[in-house]
């Protein structure tokens, strides 16, 4: 199903997200998606997130988004 930004926001707030079928504005702000993983922890996120960009993988070339949702816990840094 479909979520806002917002409602991703709302209802996964602490967790790290995994979403397919994303939308994005003109300037690439991304707007909402499917959230097909989420967790508190990063690792088992990064595993679902594995399985739909494996070259296998039937979702081919849609937009997906991967993040952690709110404030990032103390100690925890960001490689770009």
């Amino acid at each position: 199903m479909f979520m806002s930004i917002e409602e991703i926001y709302e209802k996964f707030d602490g967790e790290w997200i995994y979403a397919i079928d994303c939308e994005e504005n003109d300037v690439g702000t991304i707007l909402g998606g499917k959230v097909v993983s989420h967790s508190r922890n990063h690792d088992d996120v990064m595993r679902v997130m594995a399985k739909y960009e494996s070259k296998d993988s039937p979702i081919g070339n849609v937009l997906t988004h991967f993040r952690y949702v709110g404030e990032l816990p103390e100690g925890t840094a960001l490689l770009l």
